[in-house]
């Protein structure tokens, strides 16, 4: 399938933590499963890789991203889920 307007030619990888960090990979094709996208990428000569969009330069920036400029590592809304699950875990250590 040849990228179109809505499908990258190629891919970044973003992800800070990922250790194809600031690679470039030819797309396959681009896929929606569940509530997760996915790009598909030839990694190697006979090699195809899934990664979430979101782990790419083609991830859609929101607002809070926008405004934080990066500054920001944790968004608020999922600091907030996370003492959720921690008070879970640990209901006396209020």
């Amino acid at each position: 399938m040849k990228p179109s307007r809505q499908q990258p030619a190629v891919v970044e990888v973003t992800h800070p933590f990922h250790p194809w960090l600031g690679r470039t990979f030819p797309v396959q094709y681009c896929v929606t499963t569940g509530c997760v996208a996915l790009v598909r990428c030839i990694v190697e000569e006979a090699q195809v890789r899934s990664l979430p969009i979101t782990w790419t330069d083609q991830r859609r920036v929101d607002d809070f991203e926008r405004v934080s400029a990066g500054r920001s590592l944790f968004r608020p809304d999922d600091l907030e889920a996370l003492r959720a699950q921690v008070d879970e875990l640990l209901p006396d250590q209020k």
